[in-house]
């Protein structure tokens, strides 16, 4: 009886670090193939905004991983929403220039100038504050085979930004930025900006500290605790009843035989 009764506390600690497992095996992949400063920022948005989130090195082996509690994935992906993450990955132009084969057409070479110029234009237009993100689309007329004069250039801008941020009283200075930075874009008036607000997570969503912390515990994280209160519970209660009874087993007086 006496071993039963000490092996008692044994096989609740281990449900209790089974369910602990069991909470981890929980988590889901938010994304993956992630470079370590995009991980870190997703890290960052999400532990600032109470979500419980891990950096993991990815399955494919390329890059890292973020993962959340299965139940926070909703609510996680409107953080990140929000925020714009994680951030594109711009090409430099001596990416999309590196040499690959011995001859490029004019056809090629013009079609990764123009990608090149609208990924440099797009990640400088990003790291100004309240950009959540940026999409350049660049017009270059071909080259008159006559040597006319060509057609001027044109740009088409959509920025996404966050709640507040006002960008659009900077609309003549990005204006200015993005034709000064295309060749043959001579009018300001041919470069054309839309500005989109990106919807921040409703405010349904946004609990207080102590039901976030609960939430991003997961299902059987909350079993696990409530396991090692009770055994908590147990233990002193029966500690308790052991002190009690202790002195009525001694004070018994022997049993003697004839």
């Amino acid at each position: 009886m006496n071993l039963r009764n000490r092996a008692f506390p044994w096989r609740i600690t281990c449900l209790v670090l089974t369910c602990l497992l069991l909470a981890a095996c929980n988590r889901v992949t938010l994304y993956n193939e992630l470079d370590e400063q995009q991980a870190n920022q997703v890290m960052a948005a999400l532990l600032g905004s109470g979500v419980s989130s891990e950096k993991a090195p990815s399955s494919s082996k390329k890059g890292w991983e973020v993962r959340v509690n299965r139940g926070d994935f909703p609510y996680a992906m409107q953080v990140l929403n929000s925020q714009g993450l994680p951030h594109a990955s711009y090409r430099s132009m001596g990416e999309i220039f590196k040499k690959e084969g011995f001859v490029s057409s004019a056809m090629d070479e013009r079609a990764r100038y123009m990608d090149g110029l609208q990924q440099e234009i797009a990640r400088t237009l990003s790291r100004i504050d309240g950009v959540v993100e940026a999409r350049v689309h660049i017009a270059l007329p071909p080259p008159d085979p006559l040597g006319g004069r060509d057609n001027d250039s044109s740009a088409s801008v959509i920025i996404f930004e966050r709640p507040g941020a006002k960008l659009r009283d900077r609309e003549t200075d990005l204006k200015v930025f993005i034709k000064d930075s295309v060749e043959g874009l001579a009018d300001v008036n041919k470069v054309t900006i839309k500005f989109f607000t990106i919807a921040a997570p409703g405010a349904a969503d946004q609990q207080t500290n102590a039901p976030i912390a609960m939430s991003s515990m997961g299902p059987m994280a909350l079993v696990a605790v409530v396991l090692a209160a009770l055994l908590g519970l147990g233990i002193a209660f029966r500690g308790k009843l052991r002190a009690r009874l202790s002195p009525a087993a001694e004070a018994k007086p022997p049993a003697w035989s004839d």
